[in-house]
């Protein structure tokens, strides 16, 4: 086989690739016509897709404050406007929840995201995963993940998820220093967030899970090393660490191109993500992923993972995103149009895929690069020719050895998402030209 491997070799020194790779889900995917989009989704809601795993994906898209590194900004909070989302949002569920699609297999994980679904009312909070419950085949076990912040969550709120059935909080601390949290526009300070997730943790009745994140404004090695002193310190069951991955349009982006503020380098941000690894193992967590740890046997991370290994996910709300049996697609992201089309009768969706050609070797790719182990002779019977690449790798320090079943060192991890783009172009390359013969 004559493939040029040098193209995708590391560079010598710090830095083995020019820039960190984020993960674009939907990439080389042409959207149906908005035309052909209503008689698609009715297609697909009448099939018994095969038996994968199935998750739910639901979307508060409402927020008090617009922090200044996020994307996923959508809607101001006002006075009634979650009132309103409710009944709609509970009225997309009685829709659609009897269709084959929805009934045909258990649903293994709910995850509320947003936005900030704790912007809703203890009551609406209640009602949603109350109905989805009722509902839906829920697996038994099936994790229900509420997404959170400290500023809005109150006792009333977080009785309300746990008595519904919520077993597992995801809260997006970030940081815990009050300075860097009050440039990010997060309202709560240090104190009031560690109180927060100690009241969370006390009820032990569901598992909690904190987001730190590396690579911001100001943040020094020795702020980074107080926040994961702080989270082994309380009675967490999970943490993630997140490099900050700036969209061109959030604020922070704007100031760091106006060079208002400085943000750490890559290679900083590597320097981040070594330290918090290896403080999590010092500490005996056990790395689920390469961004998540658990502390406790309660924590599954089960949401994050079944995405990676190609579950088929549902998706209900303004602004969700779903895919299923290959097939992407994203609900209206005008609140207007959203109720409008329910009003119609209709599922509010505003971009869907035709069914994704690609492989299954693409989800067990996605899958291993995320737990940092990955089997390539499953991908391709030609492994052994990508041999000159992986002693390259292991040589520039991102592989544990040079063999075909590649496991990721902490600097593999970082960059894990580069060596999955590289390996998506290289195996169809391989597979291609066993078929040529």
């Amino acid at each position: 086989m004559n493939i040029d491997l040098t193209p995708y070799y590391a560079e010598p020194g710090e830095q083995p690739f020019g820039a960190r790779r984020m993960a674009m889900p939907w990439r080389n995917h042409v959207p149906l016509s908005p035309e052909q989009i209503p008689a698609g989704w009715q297609t697909l809601k009448q099939q018994t897709v095969p038996a994968r795993k199935r998750l739910l994906y639901l979307h508060i898209p409402f927020c008090a404050t617009h922090c200044t590194f996020c994307g996923f900004y959508q809607n101001k909070l006002r006075d009634d406007s979650t009132a309103t989302y409710t009944r709609y949002l509970l009225q997309e569920l009685a829709m659609e929840a009897d269709s084959p699609l929805h009934q045909s297999a258990p649903i293994h994980a709910v995850y509320f995201g947003g936005g900030t679904p704790t912007a809703l009312a203890a009551d609406e909070l209640s009602q949603i995963i109350r109905a989805i419950r009722t509902s839906l085949p829920l697996a038994p076990d099936c994790e229900i993940t509420v997404e959170g912040r400290a500023m809005d969550f109150d006792d009333e709120r977080i009785d309300a998820c746990l008595d519904a059935g919520a077993n597992r909080f995801s809260i997006g601390i970030q940081t815990f220093d009050t300075r860097i949290r009050q440039r990010m526009a997060r309202t709560s300070d240090k104190q009031q967030s560690i109180r927060f997730l100690e009241r969370l943790c006390e009820r032990d009745r569901a598992a909690v899970v904190c987001d730190l994140m590396f690579g911001l404004p100001e943040q020094t090695p020795e702020i980074w090393r107080e926040d994961l002193a702080i989270v082994s310190d309380l009675a967490l069951d999970g943490v993630d660490l997140y490099a900050l991955n700036l969209l061109p349009t959030t604020p922070l982006a704007k100031a760091a191109e106006n060079q208002r503020v400085a943000l750490p380098d890559v290679v900083a941000r590597r320097d981040f993500y070594r330290t918090g690894a290896a403080f999590l193992a010092d500490a005996g967590w056990h790395q689920l992923s390469n961004s998540h740890w658990a502390r406790t046997t309660r924590e599954r991370n089960l949401y994050n993972l079944l995405i990676k290994q190609g579950a088929d996910c549902l998706a209900m709300g303004s602004g969700a995103g779903g895919n299923i049996n290959g097939q992407a697609y994203m609900m209206e992201r005008s609140l207007e149009r959203y109720y409008q089309q329910i009003d119609q009768g209709q599922k509010p969706i505003m971009m869907m895929t035709p069914a994704s050609p690609t492989g299954p070797w693409q989800h067990q790719l996605q899958a291993g690069i995320e737990v940092g182990r990955i089997k390539l002779p499953q991908l391709t019977r030609h492994a052994r020719e990508l041999q000159p690449l992986l002693s390259q790798w292991h040589q520039a320090g991102l592989t544990c050895d040079d063999s075909t079943c590649l496991r990721l060192t902490n600097d593999g991890r970082f960059w894990a998402n580069n060596l999955m783009q590289a390996l998506q172009q290289i195996i169809p390359q391989l597979n291609a030209e066993e078929h040529a013969h």
